[in-house]
Formats: structure tokens, sequence, C-alpha cells
């Protein structure tokens, strides 16, 4: 096996001109090296003599067609020679991986989601791809190298920023040791993640825009929507917004479900949840759960059939709707026709789900029946991150606690 990257050789073979390269092949059950030609084009196409000038023109005409000759035999040499980098595996090799998960069906376990892809490239962009890390040699990575690669990340990051560089990580060292590129047990299962714990923001040296930028987005990331914040958009909100708030507040439908909501999903009593969009790209809900049936209290219906007069079905029928038929983009509403309305208090599309979850705990609805009308495929998810603390509820408890502590032994103060 040679020991660098072919280029390929370019020669007249018959009535072709192609392109020679070394391919191991199986013979007689051995493992062989041998010269494979392929075809670039016909000669007549281009009759030239064969000089190094001509040799020249016809690598750069068809420069396309011999990377892609070349890459797969240039990748699997890299691989078996260990000489292959951790960047140049991610770019080969796992986002190919990705762009197969994307293209596999929604409902397949193997689905990504492309807006997941996305993320994955600006982690990688951003945080590895600048990285010495990026330029190790994959075979020789050890969980040493993540451990002191994380802990290079700016340490003002938060906690979950550190949890999925850490999981993207993960995610290429798996499909590595699938791919056969690494030999050994996932290096990043032993790494610990940094990062700043949640509700610390980090403040110094920022610039005022962004320190209001910076904490408007750690209070949209905890706020759950309480029900005088609700009356209030009801109230003063125009519509489509006062509408579309309205069903989000009482359904817990969230901004991609609402965005990909047809007339045809309602029945005049529930939702069935068949679609969602995220970056203008139409696709399956999220989870299985997620396509649960909805639940409509009869206000909101009052209002859907009035929304409904107003803004009358179109084209295929979106329940929000732009002036040109399609749907509407939640995000320009919610940047241009919802703060203004409510001096500034609007904190995002989730803490509508927040706000959901957290009323009906405090209403006394079990976990359970709250997991199922969030749609969550485990309880724990809900309680964790949709129920916001009662602080008021925790002091009342205290006192009634001292109280029965005064009364009963008689403990005085």
């Amino acid at each position: 096996m040679r020991a660098r990257n072919q280029e390929g050789q370019i020669a007249h073979k018959g009535p072709n001109w192609v392109l020679r390269v070394y391919e191991d092949r199986v013979q007689d059950g051995k493992t062989v090296r041998v010269r494979v030609p392929h075809i670039l084009c016909r000669f007549s196409d281009h009759p030239l003599k064969g000089t190094e000038k001509d040799l020249q023109f016809l690598r750069e005409k068809f420069s396309d067609k011999i990377a892609c000759l070349l890459n797969p035999v240039n990748k699997e040499h890299a691989i078996k020679t260990g000489a292959i980098t951790l960047g140049v595996f991610i770019e080969q090799s796992y986002w190919s991986r990705c762009t197969f998960r994307v293209n596999t069906p929604a409902g397949n376990e193997l689905h990504m989601e492309p807006s997941t892809v996305e993320g994955y490239r600006d982690i990688y962009k951003r945080h590895i791809q600048p990285a010495a890390v990026a330029k190790m040699k994959l075979a020789d990575f050890i969980p040493r190298d993540g451990q002191r690669f994380i802990e290079s990340l700016d340490q003002n990051l938060s906690h979950q920023t550190h949890m999925r560089i850490k999981n993207f990580l993960s995610g290429v060292f798996s499909w590595a040791i699938v791919e056969g590129a690494f030999r050994h047990a996932n290096p990043m299962n032993e790494v610990k993640a940094g990062g700043r714990t949640k509700g610390k923001i980090y403040l110094n040296g920022l610039a005022a825009s962004e320190k209001i930028r910076k904490q408007k987005i750690a209070a949209s990331n905890e706020h759950a929507y309480t029900v005088g914040e609700i009356a209030e958009m009801l109230d003063k909100l125009p519509e489509p917004a006062r509408t579309v708030c309205a069903l989000s507040a009482f359904t817990g439908l969230s901004r991609s479900e609402l965005w990909g909501l047809q007339w045809k999903d309602y029945d005049g009593e529930k939702i069935d949840v068949r679609r969602k969009i995220v970056n203008n790209v139409v696709g399956a809900p999220k989870t299985e759960a997620r396509e649960d049936s909805l639940y409509v209290v009869p206000m909101i219906r009052e209002l859907l059939a009035q929304y409904k007069k107003d803004f009358p079905q179109i084209g295929e029928g979106w329940v929000f709707r732009g002036v040109k038929g399609g749907p509407l983009n939640l995000d320009n509403l919610s940047r241009r026709d919802i703060p203004q309305h409510i001096n500034g208090a609007w904190f995002g599309w989730h803490a509508f789900r927040r706000g959901l979850g957290t009323r009906l705990n405090e209403a006394g609805v079990d976990h359970k029946t709250i997991q199922s009308i969030l749609r969550h495929a485990d309880v724990s998810t809900s309680m964790a991150y949709y129920v916001q603390p009662d602080r008021t509820a925790g002091e009342r408890g205290l006192r009634k606690l001292s109280d029965v502590l005064q009364r009963k032994y008689k403990i005085k103060v």
C-alpha cells in the first residue's frame, strides 16, 4: 500500500480517456493491489496527444469526477494507515452519514432532523474546526485529549453548550467505531463537561447591548407565562398574533407545530398534529408522542371559528397563513407584531408550553396527565423542564411547618 494519497494516472486506453487508480481486490481468497481504470470521457471528445500539458488539461477539466473517484479510496487508505485526522473524518465521512439519516423517512429510528445537522455543523465550525483537536489523528485520540479539549473551551459558555459539543463528538466517534476508523471504546464517554451552571450569567467585559441580549435569552429559557400575561396578550394583540398565542397557551403546541398547522388537522374538537415546520422545511412531528391528538377547550373553539371567518381558508389550508397563502413565518410574527403591544414582555413561544405545564401542576393535575397534554415521551421531561417551581408554595409550607412545631411541641421563639 502506498504511503501517500493517490492522485491517479490519466491515460488513453482504447476508445476512452481513463483514470487509473490502485484498489484492493480479493482474488483467490487473498487481497491484492490492482490498478483499476475508470472512464473519464471518450477519446473522440478530446483527441489529444497525451503530452504533460494535455494531461493537465484533462485533470482540470474532470477535476470533480476525479475527486469523486479518489476521495473514497484515499479515505479508506487514511483509515487503514491511521493517518486520517478528526477534522477530515468529520468532513469526509460523518457529514455523509448525517445526510443519509436526514434522507431516511421520518418515523424510522435512523431519521435525523435537518435542524439537528445544522446545529452539528455550527458546533463544528465554531468550536472544533478552528481548534488543534481537529488536526489530531483520529486513531490516536484518547479520553485525555477529549477532556483537555472540553476544558479549553470558553468556560463562560453554558453547561448545556459544553454538553452539546461533547455529545456531538461522542456521536462522531460512535460512527468512527462502526466505520472501523477507530478501534477503541468511545473516548468521550469518560469526559466531564464544564461550563457555567444554569442561572449564572457572566456579563463582565460585554458591551451594554450584548449584556441586554444575554439577559433576555436567559430569561426566555426559563420563563413560564402566567395567566395574567396570557390575558394581557388576548386583550392587546392584533390578529393573527392573538389567536396564535391563545392556541399555544391552551394546547401547548410548539412554534414549529403551530407553523405547520392546517385546517384539515382540526375537526372542531381536537387537533391532530401531523407536521411541523423548522427553518421553512416541512417535516414529521418530533416524536411519536407528539403525534397525539389535542383537546381544544370551548373558548378556543370559538376563537378559531371567528378567526376562520376573518381569514378564510385558501390554497393548502394553512391555519396561520401569510399574504401569499403559504404558512405564516412565526419568527417574523414574534419580532414584528407582538412585543410592542405588550410592553416588551415577550419570552418566546416555548414559554407557553412551560406556562401550561406549570399552571396544570398548580391546579393539582397529576404528572402523567401533564405529560400526556404536553405530549412528552417521558414524564421526567415534563416535570424537570416544563413545570416551574412555586417558591411561594415553598414559603407557605415552611410557615405551616413552623406553626405545627410551635403548637405541638410548644417551641417558643
